[in-house]
């Protein structure tokens, strides 16, 4: 109930599902089930970061990004286990579609597959930052409903609260580096989520690469 009632409040994640699910059953049947289920999934993945980045953006007010993060703070365990499966079969969705590519007449004929790859690879690692900097102005905010002051992440050189740009400037450095940069944590439960991000962006990035190194070594074949 927890989980349907958290999606209630997320149109931006109910309106991408929705597209992923019904644009497959949208295409032509001479379109392969994988190439139809890996678009349904791009389009979802991409409008869900549009509508995240915009909203990120709008929220300039302290406040009222407080109130914004606390709201999607709740069963955000579940949103970021929805947004770690979704990637996780969208890469096995990429293996499979190197089939596709292999068969193809010429580069010219396999140019769309690979484009299809990149954009899922690319939005799939997106994906889960986005979801991430969620997770971090959840945390960081929850004490505010306490009445005691905001904590947990350290931002150099910053007198007032951060915004979304910056939570998504430590997620992703962690996504890319692996490493927190100049961000300091000072709470368990932050350190805990940066373990989780770190080891999945660490398994994330080794698998993009390997699939990276097949796409290529197909297409030179």
């Amino acid at each position: 109930m927890s989980l349907l009632r958290s999606l209630r409040h997320r149109p931006r994640l109910i309106c991408s599902i929705a597209l992923a699910l019904v644009l497959p059953w949208l295409l032509p049947d001479s379109v392969p089930a994988p190439t139809r289920a890996l678009i349904g999934w791009d389009a979802g993945v991409w409008l869900y970061l549009a509508l995240l980045l915009q909203m990120m953006f709008k929220e300039n007010g302290s406040s009222h990004l407080q109130r914004t993060a606390q709201a999607n703070a709740d069963s955000m365990w579940a949103v970021l286990m929805v947004a770690t499966l979704g990637a996780t079969a969208s890469l096995v969705a990429v293996a499979l579609e190197q089939s596709q590519v292999k068969q193809g007449l010429g580069t010219l004929h396999g140019l769309p597959y690979l484009v299809l790859v990149i954009s899922t690879v690319v939005g799939s690692w997106l994906l889960l930052p986005v979801e991430f900097a969620l997770a971090y102005a959840g945390i960081y905010h929850q004490d505010s409903a306490k009445g005691t002051e905001p904590h947990g992440l350290e931002f150099p050189g910053q007198d007032d609260h951060p915004d979304y740009l910056d939570f998504m400037y430590f997620a992703i450095t962690l996504a890319a580096t692996s490493q927190t940069s100049d961000v300091a944590v000072s709470s368990r439960p932050m350190r805990r989520l940066v373990l989780i991000h770190a080891g999945l962006s660490f398994v994330f990035n080794t698998c993009v690469l390997a699939l990276t190194i097949n796409i290529l070594a197909g297409l030179i074949s």
